[in-house]
C-alpha cells in the first residue's frame, strides 16, 4: 500500500501543486515530495512505537532458535545433491539478472519515455508522470491473490504445480512481451524528444506494466522460496546473498541499458530487451526438466 500511494502523493506535490513555471522553465517541487516522505516515515515510526508492543508482543525480539554448530557439521563436504542444488541456484541467478535488468527500466527509460512520448491527458487534465510508478504495486495488489490461487489449484491437480524453472521462464517471457507492446508505440512516436510529432496512447504503458507485474509475480516470490529450499543449511545465508547480488548486477546493467536509449534510441533498446528476455525465457523452459532432475 505504501508503494501504491507514495508516487501518487509525492508526484502530485512535486509535479502539480508546487510546480512553478518561471520564464518558460518548469521548477518542480520535489523538495515537498521529500518532506512528505519524511513526515510519512515519522508517522509510521510513531505508529510502530505506540502499537507495536500491544499487538506484536515479544514477536521478533528474540530468535526462536539457533543452530548448534559442530566441527563435524562445518567440515563435512557437500553431498552430490547439495552440489547440484547450489549449481541450480547459480544457473537461475544468471537468468534472473536479465529479468531484473529489464524490469528496473521502470525507474529510468520507461519513466523517461512516458514523460516525453506518452499522452497522459485525461479529459483535459494531465496525469503526473510519477503516478505511473503506482501501476506496479496496484497490479500486485490485484493480481497476487489471483496468481497464488492459480498456483494452489495447479498444485492440487493431478498434473501438479509448474516447476520453479518453468515459472521463472514464464516470468521472463511476460517481461519481454511487455517491452514488445511498446514497440508499436515507439514506431509511432520515434525517439527524438525534441521532435515529437505524435504521442502514444497511455494504454501502451499501462499494459506494459501489467505484463511486467505478472512476470514479477511468476519469478520473484518463487525465486526466494527456491533459494531457501535448495540451499544447504550452512550455506543458506551465503546463497541468499548470491541471489540478491544478482539483483545488484542487474541494477548496474539496467543503468547502462537506459543510458543507451539516448544514443541508440528507445526502439533498439526496448526491442533488444524484449528479444533477449523472451529468448532466455524459452531457453529456461527447455532446461526445466534438466534443472528439476538436478533439484531432485
Amino acid at each position: 500500500m505504501g508503494a501504491l500511494f507514495a508516487p501518487l502523493v509525492c508526484g502530485y506535490l512535486a509535479e502539480k501543486y508546487f510546480a512553478t513555471n518561471i520564464n518558460g522553465v518548469i521548477h518542480y517541487g520535489f523538495k515537498y515530495g521529500f518532506l512528505a516522505t519524511a513526515i510519512g516515515m515519522i508517522i509510521g515510526q510513531l505508529i510502530f512505537n505506540i502499537f507495536g508492543n500491544r499487538y506484536l508482543g515479544d514477536i521478533g525480539k528474540k530468535p526462536t532458535g539457533a543452530p548448534v554448530k559442530t566441527n563435524k557439521e562445518t567440515k563435512t563436504p557437500l553431498t552430490k545433491q547439495e552440489k547440484q542444488n547450489v549449481a541450480v541456484i547459480f544457473i537461475l541467478t544468471c537468468f534472473v539478472i536479465f529479468f531484473w535488468a529489464g524490469f528496473e527500466q521502470a525507474g529510468s527509460s520507461l519513466t523517461l519515455y512516458t514523460d516525453k512520448f506518452i499522452d497522459k491527458s485525461i479529459g483535459g487534465w494531465t496525469m503526473p508522470t510519477s503516478w505511473f510508478q503506482s501501476l506496479n504495486p496496484f497490479f500486485i495488489i490485484v493480481l497476487a491473490p489471483i496468481v497464488s490461487q492459480i498456483w494452489i489449484k495447479l498444485s492440487n491437480s493431478k498434473r501438479g504445480d509448474l516447476p520453479i524453472p518453468a515459472k521463472m521462464g514464464l516470468g521472463m517471457i511476460l517481461l519481454g512481451l511487455g517491452f514488445a507492446v511498446l514497440i508499436p508505440a515507439v514506431l509511432q512516436t520515434g525517439s527524438d524528444e525534441h521532435h515529437v510529432v505524435e504521442k502514444a496512447n497511455l494504454l501502451f504503458i499501462i499494459f506494459t506494466y501489467f505484463l511486467h507485474t505478472l512476470g514479477e509475480l511468476c519469478l520473484s516470490p518463487v525465486g526466494l522460496s527456491m533459494v531457501s529450499k535448495l540451499a544447504p543449511v550452512r550455506l543458506a545465508s551465503l546463497l541468499m546473498g548470491v541471489w540478491l547480488a544478482g539483483t545488484g548486477v542487474a541494477q548496474l546493467l539496467a543503468g547502462q541499458l537506459a543510458a543507451f536509449t539516448q544514443s541508440l534510441g528507445y526502439l533498439e533498446i526496448f526491442s533488444l530487451i524484449s528479444g533477449v528476455t523472451i529468448g532466455l525465457g524459452l531457453i529456461l523452459l527447455l532446461l526445466t526438466k534438466k534443472l528439476v532432475r538436478m533439484m531432485n
